[in-house]
């Protein structure tokens, strides 16, 4: 099942949303990845840092919004703890065709891949929601001849990822509101049309910010930690900063994609930077 029968610490409800955490397994990504950092924080992600995979799905009335989808089978070649969640399996059909909308944070294949097997899409009943200038960069069909070669092969999977969904993406422009109290709000830096999900009800709200943190280790304490994979790092800094000050001053939980728990935490600012605590 989509969703455990019982509650459980991966799920909450807010209002008539309910959302759970799904993980895809995790990965452990080389501590070089990261720059401008100190040394002791360099021992922090000696020799690799421990990514999670998580991914959410919400629940409103009849609708079943999925935020990303993990990798699929795409990245166990490197990672092979990741692809847990199985999409592709024949007798998860009825799941996937019962899934009405999917946010696409970015269009990583840690997001994406789960999407695609075969090359078909796996929720063909799904409206795909991307940033419009997310899905520009990414399809362009001059970008694998514009980057260095070590990083076309990256390039060339997101785009045979992509080309399956072309008839079930609705682009937006900045924010977007999928009614019900899901909004979506760019988040550039980490990639062009980075996004993440806000939601709400009444007075009480959720996030879900997606790469806007990758490491716990680190960029909670020091969010100005450039990582390897972000696109515009000063940005994505930045935007980091912003959405910290954000959750903190508002007390809003949220949850991010990498962080190696699965529930919901809260932010507290300590000198420059933040104290993280799991819900």
């Amino acid at each position: 099942m989509l969703v455990p029968s019982q509650p459980s610490p991966n799920q909450t409800r807010l209002g008539n949303l309910t959302v759970t955490t799904l993980s895809d397994g995790f990965l452990d990504v080389p501590g070089a990845y990261f720059s401008n950092l100190s040394p002791q924080e360099h021992t922090r992600v000696l020799p690799t840092a421990r990514f999670g995979a998580n991914i959410w799905l919400i629940e409103a009335g009849a609708r079943k919004v999925l935020v990303d989808a993990g990798s699929g089978s795409w990245l166990k070649e490197r990672f092979a703890d990741t692809g847990n969640l199985g999409w592709q399996l024949d007798d998860r059909a009825p799941e996937r065709a019962a899934v009405t909308d999917i946010i696409v944070t970015h269009m990583h294949a840690d997001h994406i891949g789960g999407l695609v097997a075969g090359g078909r899409s796996l929720f063909p009943n799904a409206t795909i929601h991307v940033q419009a200038s997310e899905w520009a960069f990414w399809t362009d069909v001059a970008l694998p001849q514009s980057v260095p070669e070590d990083q076309r092969p990256l390039i060339e999977l997101i785009q045979a990822l992509g080309n399956p969904l072309k008839g079930q993406i609705k682009l937006h422009e900045g924010k977007a509101d999928l009614g019900g109290g899901i909004n979506l709000l760019p988040a550039a830096g980490h990639t062009p049309g980075h996004q993440v999900v806000h939601l709400s009800a009444g007075t009480r709200e959720l996030m879900l910010i997606a790469d806007a943190v990758v490491s716990e280790a680190l960029q909670f304490g020091n969010p100005d930690i450039h990582y390897a994979l972000d696109g515009d790092p000063a940005k994505a800094a930045e935007t980091r900063k912003t959405l910290f000050d954000r959750i903190a001053s508002d007390r809003i939980p949220f949850a991010a994609t990498h962080l190696t728990s699965t529930g919901f935490g809260h932010l507290e600012r300590s000198g420059s930077g933040y104290d993280y605590t799991a819900a």
